[in-house]
């Protein structure tokens, strides 16, 4: 039903490429599998770099225009315009003009 490639001589390399492996000992420290990473690490932290600086870039341009639209609408400065009623006196009137909201 399912044989294996080449035999018996299959599971005997099998065995021995395991027993290899699980008996290297030091040469496979974890430092040493980082090692062999270095190039894809280097790689992914300079894509992270650039990203985080295009977020910068994209963030600051963002308040940049938030900030020119509030400066373009705060210029209407609301006046209050005081006036004299008949019943007021202006002495009131520009009383409430210095001290009113």
């Amino acid at each position: 039903m399912h044989e294996p490639p080449g035999g018996d001589a299959f599971w005997e390399a099998l065995e021995r490429g395991i027993l290899a492996r699980v008996t290297a000992g030091e040469d496979d420290s974890w430092w040493r599998q980082v090692a062999r990473w270095r190039r894809g690490l280097a790689l992914a932290g300079a894509a992270a770099i650039v990203v985080a600086g295009l977020v910068a870039q994209h963030s600051n341009r963002e308040r940049s225009i938030a900030a020119y639209r509030e400066i373009e609408s705060s210029r209407v400065v609301p006046v209050q315009v005081a006036s004299e009623t008949e019943r007021e006196a202006s002495r009131d009137v520009t009383l409430r003009y210095v001290v009113g909201p």
